[in-house]
């Protein structure tokens, strides 16, 4: 193991903080009863920042009782998160030593026709700007002032929380979230000047509502905002000093600690204030294996970036990667929860954050176009396909599996995470309990798409896309017409189709690339169907939709655990500065 370089930083501080008490006082203003009390109170919060610094005030901010709508328990994750943000150490191990003969170059040259080549992953590519299905929708679910947004930032980052809130409250809670987009750089970018300004008017308006969702949703949203700031610092020194993205695994870091920092530093936070401390702790789960989905297709960009916050290197350092435990957590608690929805009457119009984070973020992992899940699935299956390698033999055999963990604990992310990261001799695993359904047509996911290929892998292209009627997606048992014929899940599994012809041995090299890269660009189709379902659908329904379309992605062969097992194995170069300063890119 060694430490990571940690530059001498200034101590982080912000003005948030202070605009934070400033509105607090003038809410509580209106009751002049708490007025003194408060008073003493506010200025309790402003020694803590001078004294334990400027995360300090925010951690005796959530202290102040029922004047402050902020989990207690979240602002002590964040404290664990500034712990272990700096002191991480990177490690030299490697996941696969043996030579296998898997090989994958990052680019921004024009190599899509070559197996082992892949451009930067971006910010959800550039064919929406074109699509008027995808304006409508996206007009009708935003008004932050960040527009015009991709489905990447859309779908990723309102789509997260969209039935968390009441509806009257969506639009300012979008404004609010969107501040968390310092992960993706967003704030250094001039056009969206407007957006955080009308966001941290958004905050400053209902930080003084005392004790309200609103004011939940306004505080989380500002820390997460100061939270990305202080951690871009210590990325950019990853990305810099280029030592790799292995860690320690649970030897360096307790499950309880991973998940805690992996879940504030995820930026999607004000569900969580909104939502309350009660529901945290429940709220913790969904948010962290919705993470943890994203990690798995990844992988790649997170190794070129040296970025020591992923959960498969985690479970990597573990040693249980090899027995794809990493895609099998994730692949149990997505079925439970559905179970869950499809069973459990609820509220129509509102879910749990944390369901809503993880079903939406699963989607979004595999049709967002950031991480070119389709590309790498087909050129790395076939690059898979003709390796003599046993470690790329594992991963083809783990990869249609089809297994869940029997004794998983869905109520407590951090035990379940614990045993699924434990290396033994023996899981406790069982084949997932599934029903097979057939997804409808999509004539429609090829219309204004030239795709340049031969006429023998043409023709098996258009026979893919054509073929639902013998296609099949597999789920819980439950799920209504009404959810597995919607236009989402027919798009992704059209894109499925083509991808699973395009790893065959009846198409070519050359046509396969140009079909990986053909459902990449499609994928934002899938995104703008479910957007523009969402307001007339309830809540439990419009989130199986999302399930529904995560299916796609698990079976007949699991693209995460293709994903994630190639990126361990392959011997993975770069051009110099091919992912940038850090790994926003918008290529």
């Amino acid at each position: 193991m060694q430490p990571t370089h940690t530059p001498e930083l200034p101590a982080f501080d912000s003005p948030v903080l202070e605009t934070v008490l400033t509105n607090l006082g003038a809410g509580i203003a209106e009751n002049p009863s708490d007025a003194e009390a408060v008073s003493r109170a506010v200025d309790a919060v402003r020694a803590a920042r001078v004294t334990d610094g400027y995360f300090g005030g925010w951690a005796a901010l959530a202290k102040l009782g029922p004047h402050i709508a902020l989990p207690p328990a979240l602002v002590d994750d964040v404290h664990t998160c500034i712990r272990i943000y700096p002191a991480i150490q990177s490690s030299s191990a490697r996941a696969c030593t043996a030579p296998t003969g898997l090989r994958m170059h990052i680019s921004r040259g024009r190599f899509q026709d070559a197996l082992d080549y892949v451009a930067p992953k971006n910010l959800g590519g550039k064919a929406w700007r074109t699509s008027a299905e995808y304006l409508t929708a996206q007009a009708a679910w935003s008004h932050t002032g960040f527009e015009p947004l991709s489905p990447c930032v859309s779908y990723g980052w309102l789509g997260t929380q969209r039935k968390a809130f009441a509806r009257r409250d969506v639009d300012a809670c979008d404004a609010l979230v969107l501040l968390g987009s310092v992960d993706f750089d967003m704030d250094r970018e001039a056009g969206f000047a407007p957006g955080f300004l009308g966001a941290l008017e958004t905050a400053k308006r209902h930080t003084g509502e005392v004790g309200t969702p609103m004011q939940g949703a306004a505080l989380t949203g500002l820390l997460s905002y100061d939270l990305q700031q202080y951690v871009r610092r210590i990325q950019e020194g990853w990305v810099k000093d280029a030592r790799g993205a292995a860690n320690g695994g649970p030897r360096a870091i307790s499950a309880e600690d991973w998940i805690a920092t992996l879940v504030v530093d995820s930026t999607s936070l004000c569900g969580h204030g909104y939502q309350g401390a009660g529901r945290y702790k429940e709220n913790k789960v969904g948010a962290f294996v919705g993470l943890v989905v994203s990690n798995t297709h990844d992988l790649l960009y997170d190794l070129a970036t040296s970025n020591l916050m992923s959960s498969v290197m985690y479970a990597a350092a573990a040693g249980v990667t090899k027995d794809n435990l990493h895609c099998i957590f994730v692949t149990s608690f997505m079925d439970e929860i559905a179970r869950q929805l499809c069973t459990t009457a609820s509220n129509p119009d509102q879910s749990s954050f944390g369901d809503n984070a993880m079903l939406v973020a699963a989607v979004w992992a595999g049709f967002s176009e950031r991480y070119r899940t389709w590309e790498r699935f087909v050129k790395y299956s076939r690059q898979i396909a003709r390796s003599t390698s046993p470690e790329a033999r594992n991963i083809a055999d783990r990869a249609v599996e089809q297994l869940v963990l029997a004794d998983c604990d869905f109520e407590d992310v951090a035990t379940a995470w614990s045993k699924a990261t434990t290396k033994t001799n023996s899981y406790n695993l069982v084949p997932r309990s599934t029903v097979a359904y057939v997804p409808g047509a999509a004539p429609e996911i090829a219309e204004g798409m030239l795709l340049d290929v031969c006429m023998t892998c043409m023709a098996s292209f258009q026979n893919a896309l054509d073929g639902f009627a013998n296609d099949e997606i597999r789920g819980v048992e439950g799920l209504s017409a009404a959810i597995v014929g919607c236009q989402g899940v027919a798009r992704a599994s059209a894109i499925r189709r083509a991808a699973l012809s395009a790893t065959g041995s009846g198409c070519c090299d050359v046509c396969a690339c140009r079909i990986g890269c053909w459902a990449d660009i499609a994928s934002h189709r899938v995104l703008t169907a479910l957007m523009a379902s969402e307001r007339t659908t309830p809540a439990a329904e419009w989130l199986l939709q999302s399930y529904a379309v995560w299916t796609v992605m698990s079976s007949p062969v699991s693209v995460a655990t293709i994903l994630s097992g190639f990126d361990l194995c392959c011997e993975m170069s770069q051009d110099e500065g091919a992912m940038g300063s850090r790994d926003v890119l918008d290529c």
